[in-house]
């Protein structure tokens, strides 16, 4: 790391593992062990992964290793993914993420999935809105970038609702489950976070 590049780095607000972070209706944890089945779960649902930027988590075996991978990433500290869960219920529902930390620059990406049986509650708003507020305010970001399917409708109107603006679409950006997808790219400023409250359709 160069001396320009330390200086501007700003201090690790983590520990040892990821910091719980309560709302009104939900506890964001540490993804766990025990966690395996509920990520099978929504991980391997064709309705879930049908915007998600990866393949289809397909046995036990393979959800083991992605969570040891949310591990992992978090050891190197690029990787930042909660599991959302309900409060008093503790079990994994979705998780909200932030990933490809750049430290110097203050930028980060974000990206959600939620279990169906959760879907139209404001879940997935609640959860990355208290991961926004947190990124802003922990690990000081300046930008926070999100890489949405242009037909995606229902996670475009969630982060148009905290302040994203369209930056422009890359066409067929990725080759996911045999078809080419575009990416529109959104980003948003520290700035012009808009705090929402719990509700709404996502």
């Amino acid at each position: 790391m160069s001396q320009s590049t330390r200086e501007n780095a700003k201090p690790d607000p983590f520990g040892t593992a990821l910091p719980t972070l309560d709302t009104e209706r939900l506890r964001l944890r540490h993804p766990r062990p025990e966690d395996v089945d509920a990520l099978l779960a929504v991980f391997s649902d064709e309705r879930t992964m049908r915007y998600w930027g990866g393949e289809p988590i397909e046995d036990l075996d393979d959800a083991r290793r992605y969570r040891q991978g949310i591990d992992d990433g978090f050891a190197a500290r690029h990787l930042f993914q909660w599991a959302i869960t309900e409060q008093g219920a503790d079990r994994l529902i979705g998780t909200v993420t932030l990933y490809r930390w750049d430290r110097v620059n203050r930028r980060a990406e974000i990206g959600f999935i939620l279990a169906p049986d959760h879907w139209g509650r404001g879940i997935a708003s609640e959860a990355v809105g208290a991961v926004l507020a947190f990124g802003f305010a922990e690990m000081d970001l300046h930008r926070v970038e999100a890489d949405v399917d242009p037909d995606n409708e229902r996670s475009r109107r969630l982060v148009e609702r905290f302040g994203f603006r369209d930056e422009g679409m890359l066409r067929e950006r990725w080759f996911l489950r045999g078809r080419w997808a575009d990416s529109v790219i959104y980003g948003l400023l520290r700035r012009d976070f808009r705090h929402v409250a719990p509700g709404g359709d996502s």
